[in-house]
């Protein structure tokens, strides 16, 4: 099958799935969003380049410095199209008037999707169905006849400033050939918010388990690690209080914190005004530095929360990388977690907002390797069972194959 993947954030479990397709014999292009400098970034190039798809991702031509420019270049390249392509420009200007109801993401669509005017796909998915990657889904299923799924996974569901402009594109959604969700939670949340009839397909963010595998038999009994952007819906804050009750018990830890993020200015300061030691920042990581990481720790701690903008995390694949490298977790009993993390079984849930369960939890981690040990092998079951990348990209192209026998919503 011929895909094209229209993407918010071209993020590494989202380009994980795209290459696990790809390896099943699909066809797969990337139009990413025009400000998401992440796909430059030193993690996703070597993915694009290792797995033959740097000639398969559309970058848009530049980014407007106001609205005169983006407009300018908007009239001289439609000049230029209609002489090229008459038929095909007019179809877009049409549907680009027709959809949008602001000119400035319309224009916007219009340029980064003319380059198709003489492609074709079988299937049109967006990874994360954010308002604005919807209306240009949805521009593109009219302007080439191909029909489109939405997957909906936490910050395209729950941020406060999405419900609204979602409910105002229910068109969209029920137009879609099919709704995809990564959990049970955010199933029965889509369908209380949206007021979604149609079916919702389950397909979980997952992992490639064949590459995050334990290496090291013996591991320090004092690491702790977490891996995550620097947001206030991770609860490194409770993390990083959790690590200065440690150090009033005189419990000996070192604790490496791997990513980037707005917060971190916050947490550096947290930590000079408590004066928490043995707190060491890294930035993000290619993958194979994130498994070695990962391959000499203690416990892996994401204490999650609902943040102040409504924003929730939805079962983090940083958890399930961690679980399959057979590190036991210690996480929030929040938003479903309880589909991922069995507690008491394959890690530990603590109540969010709580620094001393936290602590806790990873005291009692720390002092009993077999019970280290035992998580650690029930939670990558667990993940090769439920959340391996080989099972869950075979039943996202039965989605995709399914499309091609459903007639399009005029």
């Amino acid at each position: 099958m011929r895909i094209l993947y229209v993407c918010d954030y071209l993020i590494t479990f989202i380009l994980n799935e795209i290459v696990e397709l790809k390896k099943m014999g699909n066809d797969v292009y990337i139009l990413p969003n025009r400000y998401d400098a992440w796909v430059d970034s030193h993690v996703i190039q070597p993915i694009l380049s290792d797995n033959g798809l740097r000639n398969k991702i559309f970058l848009s031509d530049s980014v407007y410095k106001n609205k005169k420019q983006k407009l300018y270049h908007l009239i001289s390249t439609v000049i230029s199209d209609f002489f090229r392509h008459p038929v095909f420009t007019l179809k877009w200007l049409h549907n680009m008037f027709k959809i949008y109801s602001k000119i400035g993401p319309g224009i916007e669509c219009y340029l980064d999707t003319r380059q198709f005017f003489n492609t074709t796909f079988d299937v049109i998915h967006s990874p994360f169905s954010t308002p604005l990657i919807m209306d240009k889904v949805y521009f593109l299923s009219k302007s080439i006849n191909v029909p489109y799924t939405l997957s909906f996974r936490a910050h395209d569901i729950y941020l406060d400033r999405v419900q609204h402009e979602a409910q105002k594109r229910f068109h969209i959604i029920n137009e879609a050939s099919r709704l995809i969700t990564i959990a049970m939670f955010n199933k029965h949340s889509l369908k209380s918010r949206f007021n979604i009839d149609k079916n919702i397909d389950i397909i979980h963010g997952s992992i490639n388990t064949e590459f995050f595998k334990r290496k090291h038999e013996s591991r320090p009994s004092d690491s702790i690690i977490a891996v995550c952007r620097f947001d206030e819906q991770k609860g490194l804050i409770y993390l990083l209080e959790a690590c200065h009750a440690l150090h009033q018990r005189n419990v000996e830890y070192k604790c490496t914190i791997i990513g980037e993020g707005e917060e971190k200015e916050k947490y550096i300061e947290i930590i000079n005004q408590l004066q928490i030691p043995n707190i060491n920042f890294v930035g993000f990581l290619p993958q194979d530095e994130i498994k070695e990481y990962l391959d000499r720790s203690t416990v892996f701690a994401l204490p999650c929360v609902t943040s102040s903008n409504g924003s929730k995390d939805i079962l983090p694949n940083a958890l399930k990388e961690a679980m399959a490298m057979e590190v036991p977790v210690v996480t929030s009993r929040i938003n479903g977690i309880e589909e991922l993390v069995d507690d008491g079984i394959n890690g530990i849930l603590i109540p969010p907002e709580n620094p001393e369960a936290i602590a806790d939890a990873i005291v009692l981690l720390f002092s009993n390797p077999v019970l280290r040990n035992r998580m650690g092998k029930e939670a990558r079951k667990k993940i090769q069972k439920e959340f391996d990348v080989k099972i869950e990209a075979k039943k996202l192209e039965a989605i995709f194959k399914s499309t091609q026998s459903s007639p399009l919503v005029s």
